[in-house]
């Protein structure tokens, strides 16, 4: 069970914090969007930070607890358990033990569980659901090594940015360019912004009557 990887440079990941998941995935060519399925549990919660991956079979939490004991501060838990809707294996002891270490939220392919107290205490957890039941601790996965989340890859290192838009993955190498694109979007929509507030159409704005006349049914 390896934590033991690149991480990012932590100004990057404080520089890349500030933008949202929508425009981080559009200024990095449309790549790295995880499902819609997983939700923020409460809209407001944000979380960016160095994805520690981890694969934790459906029914078993063992190696949650195992990636706790050797996650890094500023790490976020980035958990493949393989989209399970019939047990919750997080909750609030876990989101205590995971503050205690200084880890920044959870992104997972499948439910927790105690909603209400993780809201309470403002940890970030992005999942597919809800779930009451518990989980046994006998099944080994893997921790640091490339996982799916969702059908999309994450690797040990990446970045992981998640708001009430939803989750986006930014490999380690990529970060750097991300953000630079980033700024150059939002300073292109501002002035797009301007624009439509001064009577222009998107239509002519972004090129797309063309388009418009050439599209089919």
């Amino acid at each position: 069970m390896d934590a033991d990887f690149e991480r990012p440079v932590p100004a990057l990941l404080e520089e890349l914090a500030t933008f949202s998941s929508a425009t981080i995935h559009e200024a990095n060519g449309q790549r790295g969007a995880v499902s819609g399925a997983l939700k923020p549990l409460d809209p407001a919660m944000r979380v960016c930070g160095s994805a520690l991956t981890v694969h934790c079979p459906a029914g078993d939490n063992l190696m949650i607890h195992a990636a706790i004991a050797v996650a890094r501060p500023g790490d976020v838990l980035v958990v493949d358990h393989q989209g399970a809707l019939d047990d919750g294996p997080f909750g609030d002891l876990l989101a205590e033990a995971c503050f205690a270490r200084g880890i920044r939220g959870l992104v997972i392919d499948g439910c927790v569980r105690d909603a209400t107290t993780i809201r309470q205490m403002n940890f970030p957890v992005f999942a597919r659901g809800l779930c009451i039941k518990g989980t046994t601790k006998n099944r080994l996965g893997s921790i640091g090594r490339p996982i799916s989340l969702a059908g999309e890859q994450v690797g040990p290192g990446d970045a992981i940015l998640g708001d009430e838009d939803g989750v986006v993955v930014v490999r380690r190498a990529d970060i750097a360019g991300a953000i630079s694109a980033a700024r150059d979007r939002e300073a292109k929509e501002a002035t797009l912004r301007d624009a439509i507030r001064n009577g222009a159409c998107t239509l002519d704005l972004l090129d797309l009557r063309k388009r418009l006349q050439a599209a089919k049914p």
